[in-house]
């Protein structure tokens, strides 16, 4: 028995043994014909905010909730890494990696210097956070990764350059994220969430890597399907967290396990390979804050990595250590000519026949309206910032939060309650910022004394802290429109009584005021909700302010209270604008008709709220609806309650028709009479927790849409969707609405779009149906990652506007959204008259309102000169109509005189060079400063104006200042 074990040991040391000093990792040319190169990607993904808060992962604080510290996870890879030359590792989270940075000292920071010189270190997707790609505007998207890769650019120059998309853990992936990596200048994306049964068929077809192309065909990205997720193969994560054996590779050791840790571990590499087509493949070594023993992760992939390549021939595998962008090279460069290509987005996500991922579309809707409220808050404050030619970075406190609250697990509200909380608080704390640069800037261009201006930042709930400290006293009302084109919008106005006049400091003319009674629904929302709303009609320039004076007045002149209008008949109410005709039921409110002045054309709508009961599992499956996962009980809703009108009242310049739907909805329908479209506005919650309910508002029309719908990608193209049949029907049919969701009538060319406030589920399920999820709280967690339900009891007011048109003016609609999302600002001041009551501060080369000024950051300041990174879009698709526009970089300012440009990629960290393959096509169509923004084109400059003398007086103080995102201000 003894020479047997003898004998068996011998034969394991002369197929195992490694010679000292083998390298885990061999270059192409040592590799044998034929044997397959395994590239390990050693990597770490680190949530900013899921089971704990940003500060609790990043300190390792709370551990009982979740075993993690961020700050030790960066600290231990740099230290192995620097011990080993050979290693290599994978890093995303930019919000993590600058906070630890300023946190370490210089011996650190030249120790990851030298990483990134030495190309240990890689850094991919570069963004703050890993955004989600269903909820997201591409507004927020694009700002996020300016925030993570101009902070690269600014501290390693080019030598950190994320050249590759890191989208693993996204629940999901939108064409539109896929189109703005490439415009950022990334030439890969690489992620791992997409529809079972499509994952099944790639693999089968060993099509897991294909061109992926916008839907518009103007942008292309190679995409790879990473194997099985992103974490480490079953069986092999070496994490101090992990209770996966070590490789135990001393055959005297009774813990011996090599044979079949090698024999199990050669398994699962022969069937990835099985699967890919270039003799590549990527093994992801990591996962969830991995890595937080970077020294025995290594030691054990060392271990494999030794032995495997030692019979590299026998087995048919070389192991290297590697990264995802040398990984794309060499698939690129060995099948990229026959890649596949792909043009559609891959919503919604399934990991089973029962679990559809397309609850997080809807999930914590007041945080989702919140964020969408905080990107206008953010333009508008960067613009300010500029147009007073202040150098401090007080917005950049709003950016950062905006930054992390577009993360996979903050606006998705799949987050556990405590974390989301956080999020609001990080982005309540940076409007209070941008509040005070807003209020600053408007004091210093309308001359009000310093100090004096106030936002109001609770006016969607009908509470002003300063009108109601009004009592008897008047108030000046400054209003901002950061659009480039002048316009006209309904301002509102929580107050206290009606004892008020309205005049346009300006003209000095008086202006019509119109008093209604606020809500009673919003008592639901704030209990210290003021009683009145002052309504008006504000013109404001482009770019720019007006100011109006409500005045105190015991009689007041030019305003009028609006009562209801008394109901002696159950007839239709019929409403008139310059538009439409709408007619609404003389019993319950509700819209029945409209009718396009324009076409003569009429089509039934209404509108409906209803509830899917949510499912806790059922005899097909255990699977429970929760904060990631829409299951209903049955695939039918349920209406809720029956509508009530309560209320139509009406003056000149609209008309609202007030309806109940029992004690927690409550809808006000308006038509102005200057407007395109009919505003929706609702308030729901907080629901009843008796059972799980997802809420929905449906439209149902009599347009006939041939089982097809249109939704938007992020804001930016329209993708079409089709009915599906399948066991999921309702979920399975959801999709992300970010802006819009459209029906279209092919016989009669007509369309509905419905506009939103914020992200949310949507789908047309019946011809000529369409509905959108409002809220929704679950009793039952789903078990993919939050482990609570989704218990959310808020109680969430918001707006949908329908226009009804043809189809050939659908860019109509694209001008809607951006007026919806560039509310106007408001700020009002107790007894105090401004110097300058009106200015515009744009020039005549974006006076056209296809076209978005979508960013302006003060970056640098430099003697008598003010750099900025101003980013112009075009907002229409060609398909929609869109035209290319002409911009003359000299003329968008007022007061302000260009030096210089340079074009950036679209994130700003990078010159267009590195980006775009031809630049002879590129800028075909620009002449000097003019540049040329094709149909839905986004494009990004470095451009420096030096002001002019009357906008120039600023203190020494200021002047001798330089302030940018990355600096210390």
């Amino acid at each position: 028995m003894k020479r047997r074990i003898v004998f068996f040991i011998c034969c394991m040391l002369g197929a195992f043994s490694i010679s000292e000093g083998v390298s885990p990792h061999r270059n192409s040319e040592q590799r044998g014909e034929g044997t397959v190169k395994v590239h390990v990607v050693p990597h770490t993904h680190n949530d900013v905010g899921k089971y704990k808060t940003v500060d609790q992962y990043y300190f390792g604080t709370q551990n009982q909730q979740y075993q993690a510290g961020v700050q030790y996870i960066i600290d231990t890879v740099v230290d192995e890494l620097t011990a080993d030359p050979s290693k290599t590792f994978v890093y995303m989270e930019i919000a993590y990696f600058k906070r630890w940075w300023e946190h370490r000292d210089k011996t650190w920071h030249n120790k990851v210097r030298k990483l990134i010189k030495n190309k240990q270190l890689e850094f991919v997707g570069g963004g703050y956070s890993m955004n989600d790609e269903a909820s997201v505007h591409y507004m927020a998207t694009v700002d996020q990764f300016s925030a993570g890769m101009v902070w690269l650019t600014e501290n390693f120059a080019g030598a950190a350059e994320p050249t590759v998309a890191w989208q693993i853990d996204t629940y999901g992936h939108s064409a539109a994220q896929a189109a703005l990596s490439a415009q950022s200048g990334l030439k890969g994306i690489f992620f791992s969430r997409l529809h079972f049964e499509e994952y099944e068929q790639r693999k089968k077809d060993r099509e897991l890597e294909f061109t992926w192309h916008s839907t518009a065909g103007q942008d292309k990205i190679f995409s790879s399907v990473l194997y099985e997720g992103y974490g480490a193969p079953a069986g092999f994560c070496f994490d101090s967290t992990c209770t996966d054996p070590p490789i135990v590779a001393d055959p005297e050791s009774p813990e011996y396990n090599l044979p079949e840790r090698i024999s199990a571990f050669l398994e699962f590499l022969q069937e990835q390979a099985a699967h890919y087509r270039s003799g590549n493949i990527m093994l992801t070594m990591g996962g969830d804050f991995s890595f937080q023993n970077a020294h025995q992760y290594f030691t054990n992939l060392d271990l494999l990595m030794k032995y495997v390549n030692q019979n590299s021939t026998e087995y048919g595998f070389e192991m290297v250590y590697s990264t995802p962008s040398r990984y794309m090279d060499e698939v690129t460069s060995s099948i990229g000519d026959s890649l596949s290509e792909r043009k559609e987005d891959f919503f919604p996500y399934a990991d089973d026949a029962h679990s559809y991922w397309s609850g997080y579309f809807t999930s914590r809707p007041a945080l989702k309206g919140y964020v969408r409220d905080c990107n206008n808050v953010l333009q508008t404050c960067r613009q300010l910032e500029v147009l007073v030619g202040s150098p401090y970075c007080d917005a950049d406190k709003l950016w950062l939060a905006m930054s992390v609250a577009q993360h996979h697990d903050a606006i998705t509200g799949t987050s556990k309650k405590h974390v989301a909380d956080d999020y609001f608080r990080r982005l309540a704390e940076g409007q209070t910022f941008c509040e005070g640069v807003i209020n600053r800037g408007l004091e210093k261009l309308s001359g009000l004394k310093t100090g004096s201006l106030e936002s109001c930042r609770l006016a969607n709930e009908s509470y002003c802290e300063i009108t109601s400290r009004a009592e008897n006293k008047s108030l000046t009302v400054v209003v901002y429109n950061a659009r480039p084109v002048s316009r006209s919008e309904y301002i509102r106005i929580p107050l206290l009584n009606s004892n008020y006049e309205l005049i346009d400091l300006t003209t000095n003319q008086p202006v019509p005021l119109t008093f209604l009674e606020v809500n009673p629904a919003l008592h639901r929302v704030n209990s210290d909700f003021l009683p009145v709303e002052g309504v008006f009609r504000a013109s404001l320039p482009a770019l720019g302010y007006s100011t109006y004076r409500l005045q105190h007045a015991q009689y007041p002149r030019h305003s009028q209270t609006l009562t209801p209008t008394p109901r002696n008949t159950v007839s239709d109410i019929t409403v008139e604008s310059q538009f439409f005709t709408a007619v609404f039921d003389g019993i319950t409110g509700s819209l029945k008709t409209v009718t396009n002045k324009l076409t003569g054309n009429s089509e039934e709508i209404t509108a409906k709220f209803l509830e899917y009961r949510s499912n806790t599992g059922d005899s097909a499956s255990k699977q429970a609806s929760g904060a990631h996962i829409f299951r209903p009980a049955e695939n039918t809703a349920e209406e809720i309650g029956h509508p009530v009108l309560l209320k139509h009242i009406s003056n000149d310049d609209f008309t609202e028709i007030w309806q109940t739907f029992g004690d927690w909805i409550s809808l006000v329908t308006r038509v102005y009479t200057d407007k395109s479209y009919i505003e929706v506005e609702w308030v729901v919650g907080p629901l009843p927790a008796d059972h799980g309910r997802e809420v929905i508002l449906r439209y149902e029309t009599s347009l006939s849409t041939q089982e097809k719908f249109y939704t938007d990608s992020n804001g930016r193209e329209m993708i079409q969707r089709r009915l599906k049949k399948q066991e999921e029907q309702v979920a399975g049919n959801y999709y992300p609405v970010t802006t819009r969701i459209v029906l279209l009538d092919e016989n009669s060319g007509m369309q509905l779009t419905v506009l939103t406030d914020r992200a949310q589920g949507g789908s047309s399920l019946a011809e000529g149906q369409m509905e959108l999820m409002v809220h929704r709280r679950t009793l039952t967690d789903d078990n993919r990652g939050v482990d609570e339900p989704l218990q959310d009891d808020l109680v969430v007011k918001g707006k949908h506007w329908l226009y009804f048109s043809r189809f050939d003016s659908m860019a109509e609609n694209r001008v809607l959204g951006q007026e919806l999302f560039y509310k106007p600002t408001i700020a009002l001041a107790l007894d105090e008259l401004p110097q300058h009551p009106s200015q515009t501060y744009s020039d005549t080369a974006v006076n056209n309102k296809y076209i978005n000024v979508a960013t302006i950051i003060n970056v640098d300041y430099s003697g008598d000169v003010f750099t900025y990174l101003l980013r112009l879009e075009n907002i229409t698709p060609k398909m929609e109509g869109g035209e290319p526009i002409t911009v003359d970089l000299e003329r968008i300012f007022r007061g302000k005189t260009l030096v210089e440009f340079e074009e950036k990629g679209l994130a700003g960290d990078r010159p267009i060079e590195n980006v775009v393959e031809d630049m002879a096509q590129y800028t075909k169509y620009d002449e000097g400063n003019v540049i040329t923004l094709q149909p839905l084109q986004i494009r990004t400059f470095f451009a420096t104006y030096k002001p002019s003398t009357e906008t120039s007086g600023l203190s020494d103080k200021i002047r001798k200042m330089v302030c940018t995102f990355f600096m210390q201000c």
